[in-house]
């Protein structure tokens, strides 16, 4: 499985990449910011992922792991909404998707806070 976190997660930040920058105009109506609801579980899952990767696959630190997955999660979700306002022409940028980017980035460091506590204390 160690082998395969690089690769999934990988794979997970192309497929958030194109879901955020492909058109979905007319094809699925997000009625009042409910998509920022989206935008957090998803950078949630984003910051879990690489955490899991940096961990696990390249033998980081916790502290360095977190630390390195909340970077790459923030830096990722200003760079796809940049990219949205400079290459679409039916996206634009929002600071509040941001927001919720980061708020779904620190739910995810708590999370992870909570579920390696919860094993060192089983262990």
């Amino acid at each position: 499985m160690h082998k395969l976190l690089p690769v999934i997660s990988i794979g997970y930040s192309i497929a958030l990449l194109v879901s955020c920058l492909i058109t979905v105009e007319g094809v699925i109506e997000m009625p009042n910011n409910k998509d920022k609801v989206i935008h957090a579980t998803a950078y949630f899952i984003f910051t879990c992922l690489w955490f899991f990767t940096f961990l696990n696959s390249f033998k980081k630190s916790k502290p360095q792991a977190i630390k390195t997955a909340v970077i790459y999660s923030i830096v990722f979700g200003i760079i796809i909404e940049v990219l949205q306002q400079v290459t679409t022409q039916t996206r634009q940028a929002d600071y509040k998707d941001v927001i919720a980017n980061i708020i779904g980035t620190l739910l995810a460091v708590l999370f992870i806070n909570l579920i390696t506590k919860l094993k060192v204390k089983n262990n």
